[in-house]
């Protein structure tokens, strides 16, 4: 089953502009605290080059980065569009000498990261216009959002 690991959506979050921190704090701080209680093992989100934060997970070994980011072109007031990409990359070697489990796993623990944004993100009123995509074709001519990741 194959997962789409970048979700974009609308929500009424706030964008401090202090000069210094990118938009999308409290929003990632939102995630961290729902994917904690969910059971994940999840650091505070750090700031990514001044354009979003990203947030680090991890489960048995593997490594998954999530970058929550403002993506909405248009200044002023919401609804402000925001995007969430995931990824859980073996490392080369790992890739080179491992085996299929260690693909499964990182295919499960992908699966119940981003099923568990969905579910946050779906359960909440102030979240809305949610569409998943894959990462091979997103941004792409033919790229087919839907509206849960698998």
């Amino acid at each position: 089953m194959s997962v789409r690991t970048i979700v974009g959506f609308v929500a009424d979050f706030p964008v401090e502009i202090d000069g210094q921190d990118p938009a999308g704090k409290e929003l990632a701080d939102f995630f961290v605290q729902h994917l904690v209680q969910a059971g994940f093992t999840v650091d505070s989100p750090i700031e990514r080059e001044g354009w979003a934060w990203e947030l680090h997970a991890s489960q048995d070994g593997l490594k998954l980065m999530t970058i929550v980011g403002l993506v909405d072109d248009m200044e002023g007031t919401p609804p402000r569009q925001w995007l969430i990409t995931s990824h859980c990359e073996l490392g080369f070697f790992k890739r080179l000498f491992g085996n299929k489990a260690l693909t499964e796993k990182r295919d499960q623990f992908l699966n119940a990261f981003c099923g568990k944004l969905h579910a946050i993100i779906s359960s909440d009123d102030r979240f809305s216009h949610i569409h998943w995509y894959d990462e091979k074709t997103f941004d792409k001519p033919g790229d087919q959002p839907d509206t849960a990741p698998f």
